[in-house]
């Protein structure tokens, strides 16, 4: 069916803040075909109610799962998508309404484009920031870089994810280490609509508040996947040999507006 969209959203323990995510999509002023919970084995009451939302809700599929990760959940997400349209959203974040409608103009009729949004992060003391806080030309040379278009702000053509899309194995950087797969592809172009259309939410066991040793892990697995693709762009290869070797506090929670690895893709390229 054309421009109907398939969300799939991961989730594991997340009953407290499982409501507000869901409630984010099912009321875009955009239609979406179907929203897709899978859960990872969670353990909080929260399978129990998912049946009852997808009870009273034709528009919900719940997908139950061993617990694995939110890679492999979304993956299992993408084998079970109809829409020709994929977008993510986390269960402990926020949609605004008019997330779908502000992105489905750009992908309408493209199977070659992926779309995506600014998003606001919130953090545990109340402070908050902008990703990225000014409209990208270039995104796929700033992607070599940074993470500028984090999961949950994404629309892309679901054919363009038939073959796979996530990395069970990573547990950082997920959503950049989605776009170097899509750019190594070869044909695919991204476009960044300048709005903020979505809000991110740092909670204490976000998977983004983990540790250092995590994080250069996580680097450095995207360094070893994409080898190839940062060989090409040596300047790129630069700044993640430094991030994930030799400088691994880059991106941590120390200032107003350096607070978490999300937030190094607003440096600009002479910062290392």
């Amino acid at each position: 069916m054309p421009d109907v969209v398939s969300v799939i959203m991961p989730t594991y323990n997340r009953l407290h803040v499982l409501a507000r995510a869901m409630d984010s999509v099912l009321e875009q002023t955009a239609a979406v075909l179907e929203l897709i919970v899978v859960d990872d084995g969670s353990t909080d009451g929260s399978v129990e109610y998912l049946r009852h939302r997808a009870s009273a809700d034709p528009r919900i599929k719940v997908i139950e799962t061993a617990h694995a990760g939110a890679a492999a959940a979304r993956n299992r997400g993408i084998e079970a998508a109809g829409g020709e349209f994929i977008a993510f959203q986390d269960s402990d974040d926020e949609w605004h309404p008019d997330f779908i409608e502000r992105l489905l103009p750009h992908v309408r009729g493209r199977s070659d484009l992926v779309a995506f949004v600014s998003h606001s992060v919130r953090f545990r003391d109340g402070s908050q920031m902008v990703v990225p806080r000014s409209a990208i030309e270039r995104p796929e040379r700033e992607l070599l870089y940074r993470s500028v278009a984090s999961t949950q702000t994404l629309l892309i053509p679901s054919v363009l994810l038939r073959d796979g899309a996530f990395d069970p194995a990573l547990r950082r950087f997920q959503d950049w280490d989605l776009c170097l797969s899509l750019l190594e592809r070869g044909g695919v172009t991204f476009r960044h609509v300048p709005v903020i259309a979505a809000t991110l939410y740092r909670l204490d066991d976000s998977i983004s508040e983990g540790s250092t040793k995590l994080r250069s892990a996580s680097l450095r697995r995207i360094l070893r996947r994409h080898r190839p693709l940062f060989r090409r762009h040596p300047l790129a290869l630069a700044r993640l040999l430094v991030r994930a070797y030799l400088r691994p506090g880059i991106g941590s929670r120390s200032t107003a507006v350096d607070r978490s690895p999300e937030a190094a893709g607003l440096r600009d390229l002479g910062a290392l």
